[in-house]
Parts: structure tokens; C-alpha cells; sequence
């Protein structure tokens, strides 16, 4: 088996409420919602990666990028390791304009479980939210932020950052 390919997700939260966007158009998992990313190019640190894919798919500059953490997801087609990056945008209101055809929105923690999510981000979501404690090949390189996130995802209503 070949070696997972890297992907990076990115970890946006402003007024209590966390960025996804869907899977654009005739691609793979079209119109599954996901945190968004993409592809870590050849020579290029996960930071430059995230920054990339948020500036082409969303037009959002990112001023910080961090890892939270990352795992490994298995499809029938591809091993992905997807990289979740908390993100720093330039703008100060929640403006997103999708460029590839997809949608993007705000939600808040009560939403997500209501939205057909891509199975790698629901596998996620479910391990944040305490309902998978064994997530596959797990790295975590922010506890304090992971912690952080796993508890906004547990809030009855999330708090405003």
C-alpha cells in the first residue's frame, strides 16, 4: 500500500461558528460538506499548503496556520493523512466568495450533525465529540487546541471568539 497522501483542513471559528464548505462539483464526495483544504503540494509546509487551498477555493487570506492535529483516512481509492489547521484570517467579517462552484458557511456546533458530511471530516467530528475514541492513526500536535475545538463541538452553544 502506497503512502497517505497529505490534505490539509482548515479549522476557521469566528462568533461561534466554524467555516465549511462543500466538495465542489464533479469531483470526489461532490457536494459533501468538509472543513476546507486540499492537496499538500510537492516541497510545500502544511501552512503554505492551507493558505493556498483557502485563497483559491475561498478567496480567504490566512494570516497564521497551526496544526491541531491530523489522522489517518482510509477510502477504497486513496489513504489520506488529513492535517486539521487552525487558521487566522485577514478579514474581519465573514465574507467568503466560493471560486470552484461550491457553497461555504458559518455553523454553529448544533448544525454539523445535520449536514452529509465527507466520511473522513464526519470520522473527525465523531472522535472530537467523544463518540470514537479510537481514531485511526491519530497524531495530535496541539493538545490545547484540540481540547479547545473538541469542547466548542460539546457546547450547547458555542462560545463567541
Amino acid at each position: 500500500m502506497s503512502a497517505p497522501l497529505d490534505v490539509c483542513a482548515a479549522v476557521v471559528i469566528r462568533n461561534g461558528r466554524i467555516l465549511l464548505a462543500t466538495r465542489r462539483p464533479g469531483g470526489h464526495l461532490a457536494g459533501r460538506w468538509e472543513f476546507p483544504g486540499g492537496k499538500q503540494h510537492d516541497n510545500e509546509t502544511l501552512a503554505d499548503c492551507i493558505t493556498r487551498e483557502l485563497r483559491e477555493e475561498l478567496d480567504l487570506q490566512v494570516t497564521q496556520a497551526f496544526p491541531l492535529f491530523s489522522i489517518v483516512h482510509r477510502y477504497p481509492e486513496k489513504t489520506i493523512r488529513l492535517w486539521f489547521m487552525r487558521c487566522e484570517l485577514t478579514t474581519a467579517d465573514n465574507a467568503v466568495r466560493c471560486l470552484e462552484g461550491q457553497a461555504a458557511g458559518w455553523f454553529a456546533a448544533t448544525e454539523l450533525k445535520n449536514l452529509p458530511m465527507a466520511p473522513a471530516d464526519h470520522a473527525v467530528l465523531a472522535w472530537l465529540g467523544g463518540d470514537d475514541p479510537a481514531a485511526s492513526e491519530l497524531l495530535i500536535a496541539d493538545a490545547c487546541g484540540t481540547e479547545e475545538l473538541r469542547q466548542w463541538l460539546r457546547s450547547p452553544a458555542a462560545p463567541r471568539t
